[in-house]
């Protein structure tokens, strides 16, 4: 929604969008400049290449000073969206009250919440729950003003957050799916990518956020789409066996642990139909990376809120996926960068 925010806030979210965009489109590709000249044949292992770009950038001011804009815009994009959404929490309300659309909106009082989910991501104050509009926060202000010009972890600066959503959807090998289930559907911008991809499927959305499904719920009534959307945890998602022939998901498998990871994958390979597809879109694991490039993102870990991330960019999520039981498995990267990098395969008939 266009949120109405006075003047001081826009312009508060606008300045964080702009020092964003300069860290990570004039001071890091310098940095990256230093790197490659210093170092012409760069490790291969983490610890190595960590180790390598601290040292050879360790007297770079590009370098520091990207990092350290970098995570004060992370610190501050909370701070200042949600005053910012204050200003507004009149339409903001009103917007929610989506009780004309033409789908459907689960939520659970008493849902099961998993220990790893309440480790505050991206630094968000109180967690993705924290605050009750933090849907709106989050996909209006924080990415529209900030994330969406400035770029933010595998997206790079000047990049489209929603025309990689597009191509991660257009991945799926058919077009006549039925009924297409979403794991950690957020606020719904990869299902709006995907029930474009997929017009004529019932779309069915799975979510641990409450704020986040009231923004998915008003954004589907705005859009006129039929979508289910559950309150659940996508390990349990409380739906039948076989109860869907497609899959797919994007950026989830670095915002869980490894165990979670695997339990997720097994429940989607309960819940998908012999001969259905799973389709997930991520970042490219650090192996496929440059060493500079995956020191970056390394950096995530520590200092953005993203405490699974390291062990999810060194995680064998293709051979996850034939340990659950997946045939036909494939990863490759899409697009500048490899990103978003595609792990696909398919449930076999005979299961």
């Amino acid at each position: 929604m266009d949120v109405p925010m006075r003047q001081r806030g826009r312009a508060s979210m606008e300045f964080l969008g702009s020092v964003q965009g300069f860290a990570g489109g004039v001071l890091q590709p310098a940095a990256a400049r230093q790197y490659e000249a210093a170092v012409p044949e760069p490790p291969l292992t983490m610890p190595e290449r960590r180790e390598s770009v601290y040292g050879a950038l360790a007297g770079s001011a590009q370098w520091r000073f990207d990092r350290l804009l970098t995570r004060w815009v992370a610190e501050e994009i909370y701070v200042r969206a949600l005053p910012a959404a204050e200003e507004g929490r009149a339409a903001i309300a009103g917007w929610l009250r989506a009780d004309d659309a033409p789908g459907t909106l689960t939520l659970n009082p008493d849902v099961e919440i998993p220990d790893y989910w309440t480790k505050g991501f991206h630094l968000t104050t109180g967690g993705w729950d924290g605050h009750d509009l933090m849907g709106v926060v989050t996909h209006d202000i924080a990415y529209a003003y900030v994330l969406a010009p400035g770029g933010v972890g595998a997206v790079k600066t000047g990049e489209d957050l929603n025309d990689q959503r597009y191509l991660t959807a257009l991945e799926a090998p058919r077009r006549d799916y039925r009924r297409i289930l979403e794991p950690g559907i957020g606020t719904g911008r990869y299902a709006v990518a995907v029930s474009k991809v997929h017009p004529h499927a019932q779309f069915v959305g799975v979510e641990l956020s409450r704020t986040g499904l009231e923004y998915a719920h008003a954004t589907a009534r705005d859009l006129g789409l039929n979508w289910e959307l559950i309150q659940a945890p996508a390990e349990r998602t409380g739906l039948p066996d076989a109860s869907v022939d497609l899959v797919t998901g994007y950026i989830l498998f670095h915002e869980t642990p490894t165990r979670a990871t695997e339990a997720i994958l097994r429940e989607m390979y309960r819940v998908l139909e012999p001969g259905g597809d799973i389709v997930f879109g991520d970042v490219a694991p650090y192996e496929k990376q440059s060493a500079f490039r995956a020191v970056v993102l390394d950096w995530e870990t520590e200092n953005r809120g993203e405490p699974f991330w390291r062990a999810a960019l060194q995680l064998d999520l293709p051979g996850l996926f034939k340990k659950v039981g997946f045939v036909d498995v494939e990863a490759y990267g899409l697009g500048p960068g490899l990103y978003p990098w595609i792990t696909r395969g398919r449930k076999p008939l005979e299961a």
